[in-house]
Protein backbone atom coordinates (compact mmCIF):
# COMPACT_ATOMS: atom_id res chain seq x y z
CA UNK A 1 0.00 0.00 0.00
CA UNK A 2 1.04 3.69 -0.48
CA UNK A 3 2.29 5.56 2.00
CA UNK A 4 0.03 8.44 1.36
CA UNK A 5 -2.67 6.17 1.57
CA UNK A 6 -1.98 4.84 5.07
CA UNK A 7 -1.38 8.80 6.02
CA UNK A 8 -4.49 9.47 4.62
CA UNK A 9 -6.37 6.13 6.03
CA UNK A 10 -4.92 6.69 9.36
CA UNK A 11 -5.59 10.33 10.00
CA UNK A 12 -9.32 9.58 8.64
CA UNK A 13 -10.02 7.63 11.11
CA UNK A 14 -8.19 10.07 14.00
CA UNK A 15 -10.51 12.84 12.61
CA UNK A 16 -13.53 10.98 12.90
CA UNK A 17 -12.30 9.08 16.21
CA UNK A 18 -10.94 12.93 17.79
CA UNK A 19 -14.62 14.20 16.63
CA UNK A 20 -16.83 11.77 18.37
CA UNK A 21 -15.11 12.54 21.69
CA UNK A 22 -15.13 16.19 21.43
CA UNK A 23 -18.94 15.73 20.50
CA UNK A 24 -19.41 13.57 23.69
CA UNK A 25 -17.67 16.11 25.58
CA UNK A 26 -19.29 19.33 24.65
CA UNK A 27 -22.55 17.42 25.27
CA UNK A 28 -22.14 16.06 28.79
CA UNK A 29 -22.65 18.81 31.57
CA UNK A 30 -20.77 21.12 33.48
CA UNK A 31 -20.11 19.54 37.02
CA UNK A 32 -18.37 20.96 39.98
CA UNK A 33 -15.35 19.06 40.97
CA UNK A 34 -16.41 15.78 42.96
CA UNK A 35 -19.50 15.35 41.65
CA UNK A 36 -20.84 12.60 38.89
CA UNK A 37 -23.75 12.51 37.13
CA UNK A 38 -26.09 10.31 35.35
CA UNK A 39 -29.68 11.41 33.67
CA UNK A 40 -32.66 9.64 32.34
CA UNK A 41 -34.94 11.39 30.39
CA UNK A 42 -38.79 10.35 30.24
CA UNK A 43 -41.76 11.88 28.25
CA UNK A 44 -44.51 10.93 30.97
CA UNK A 45 -44.78 11.76 34.82
CA UNK A 46 -42.95 9.54 36.42
CA UNK A 47 -44.59 10.15 39.24
CA UNK A 48 -47.81 8.55 37.97
CA UNK A 49 -49.95 8.77 34.83
CA UNK A 50 -51.87 10.20 34.96
CA UNK A 51 -50.85 12.77 36.78
CA UNK A 52 -51.29 12.44 40.54
CA UNK A 53 -52.73 15.65 41.54
CA UNK A 54 -50.14 17.14 43.87
CA UNK A 55 -47.95 16.70 41.17
CA UNK A 56 -50.02 18.22 38.15
CA UNK A 57 -47.17 20.13 35.92
CA UNK A 58 -49.02 22.61 33.57
CA UNK A 59 -47.68 24.34 30.54
CA UNK A 60 -44.17 25.73 30.88
CA UNK A 61 -44.49 24.69 34.57
CA UNK A 62 -41.81 23.63 36.13
CA UNK A 63 -41.44 20.97 39.46
CA UNK A 64 -38.49 19.46 40.95
CA UNK A 65 -38.08 17.41 43.48
CA UNK A 66 -35.11 15.66 45.47
CA UNK A 67 -35.25 12.22 46.94
CA UNK A 68 -32.97 10.65 49.19
CA UNK A 69 -33.76 7.51 49.83
CA UNK A 70 -34.82 4.18 48.30
CA UNK A 71 -38.01 3.66 49.93
CA UNK A 72 -39.34 7.14 48.82
CA UNK A 73 -37.51 6.16 45.79
CA UNK A 74 -39.96 3.02 45.39
CA UNK A 75 -43.46 4.37 46.48
CA UNK A 76 -42.86 7.92 44.32
CA UNK A 77 -41.59 7.07 40.91
CA UNK A 78 -44.26 4.40 39.90
CA UNK A 79 -44.76 5.28 35.93
CA UNK A 80 -42.15 4.30 33.37
CA UNK A 81 -40.31 1.23 33.32
CA UNK A 82 -36.87 2.66 32.98
CA UNK A 83 -37.35 5.07 35.53
CA UNK A 84 -38.02 2.77 38.28
CA UNK A 85 -35.09 0.93 37.15
CA UNK A 86 -32.80 4.04 37.61
CA UNK A 87 -33.91 4.49 40.87
CA UNK A 88 -33.73 1.06 41.97
CA UNK A 89 -30.35 0.53 41.17
CA UNK A 90 -29.65 4.08 42.51
CA UNK A 91 -27.34 3.42 45.64
CA UNK A 92 -28.71 6.13 48.31
CA UNK A 93 -25.90 5.55 50.74
CA UNK A 94 -23.87 7.76 48.30
CA UNK A 95 -26.22 9.04 45.84
CA UNK A 96 -29.55 11.20 46.16
CA UNK A 97 -31.98 11.62 43.22
CA UNK A 98 -33.14 15.14 41.81
CA UNK A 99 -36.32 14.95 39.13
CA UNK A 100 -36.85 17.65 37.42
CA UNK A 101 -40.38 18.10 35.71
CA UNK A 102 -41.88 20.46 32.91
CA UNK A 103 -45.08 20.73 31.26
CA UNK A 104 -44.76 21.39 26.86
CA UNK A 105 -45.55 20.02 23.90
CA UNK A 106 -44.07 16.13 23.19
CA UNK A 107 -41.62 16.75 20.81
CA UNK A 108 -39.25 18.68 23.02
CA UNK A 109 -36.58 16.50 25.27
CA UNK A 110 -34.98 18.17 28.42
CA UNK A 111 -31.15 17.83 28.84
CA UNK A 112 -28.86 18.64 32.07
CA UNK A 113 -26.95 21.59 30.78
CA UNK A 114 -24.77 22.55 33.94
CA UNK A 115 -24.59 22.55 37.97
CA UNK A 116 -23.32 24.20 40.14
CA UNK A 117 -22.55 24.55 43.68
CA UNK A 118 -24.51 27.21 46.03
CA UNK A 119 -23.92 28.50 49.99
CA UNK A 120 -26.97 25.78 50.89
CA UNK A 121 -27.22 23.68 48.13
CA UNK A 122 -27.50 23.26 44.56
CA UNK A 123 -28.33 25.41 41.19
CA UNK A 124 -29.26 23.47 38.31
CA UNK A 125 -29.86 24.29 34.66
CA UNK A 126 -31.99 22.49 33.04
CA UNK A 127 -32.54 23.28 29.32
CA UNK A 128 -35.64 22.28 26.38
CA UNK A 129 -34.25 21.05 23.40
CA UNK A 130 -36.32 21.26 20.55
CA UNK A 131 -36.03 18.93 17.36
CA UNK A 132 -34.55 20.78 14.61
CA UNK A 133 -38.09 20.11 12.61
CA UNK A 134 -40.03 21.66 15.41
CA UNK A 135 -43.71 20.40 14.82
CA UNK A 136 -47.00 22.05 15.28
CA UNK A 137 -48.29 20.12 18.40
CA UNK A 138 -49.69 21.81 20.67
CA UNK A 139 -50.38 18.61 23.08
CA UNK A 140 -49.27 19.03 26.51
CA UNK A 141 -47.29 16.63 28.17
CA UNK A 142 -45.02 16.17 31.06
CA UNK A 143 -41.54 15.44 30.95
CA UNK A 144 -39.26 14.21 33.23
CA UNK A 145 -35.61 14.25 33.81
CA UNK A 146 -33.83 11.67 36.44
CA UNK A 147 -30.40 12.77 37.88
CA UNK A 148 -28.59 11.05 40.01
CA UNK A 149 -25.99 12.33 41.79
CA UNK A 150 -22.79 11.42 43.56
CA UNK A 151 -21.10 13.94 45.22
CA UNK A 152 -17.48 13.14 47.02
CA UNK A 153 -17.81 16.68 48.73
CA UNK A 154 -21.27 17.23 50.02
CA UNK A 155 -24.49 14.71 50.95
CA UNK A 156 -27.62 15.86 49.53
CA UNK A 157 -28.47 19.88 49.43
CA UNK A 158 -30.47 21.39 51.82
CA UNK A 159 -32.21 23.77 48.76
CA UNK A 160 -32.39 23.17 44.85
CA UNK A 161 -32.59 25.79 42.68
CA UNK A 162 -33.73 24.75 38.93
CA UNK A 163 -33.54 26.88 35.42
CA UNK A 164 -34.78 25.82 32.49
CA UNK A 165 -34.09 27.19 29.54
CA UNK A 166 -35.61 26.66 25.88
CA UNK A 167 -33.07 26.40 23.07
CA UNK A 168 -33.52 25.04 19.70
CA UNK A 169 -31.29 23.09 18.32
CA UNK A 170 -30.26 24.60 14.75
CA UNK A 171 -29.30 27.40 16.68
CA UNK A 172 -32.23 29.70 15.26
CA UNK A 173 -33.31 30.88 18.62
CA UNK A 174 -33.28 30.58 22.35
CA UNK A 175 -35.50 32.04 25.22
CA UNK A 176 -35.88 31.66 28.35
CA UNK A 177 -38.73 31.05 30.89
CA UNK A 178 -39.35 30.58 34.51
Amino acid sequence: MNRRQVLAVVGARAGVSGGYFAWDWYQSPSLPDGMDVDTLYVTGNVFGEPAREHHDVGPRDEYHRTIEDGEAAGSEIIFDDSAMAFAEETDFDDAYLIVVQTGMQTDPDLALKTISRTDDGLYLNVVVEHPWWRGVDDDLRTHSLLIKITDEKDDSPESVSVNSEEIRLNGIFTSHFP
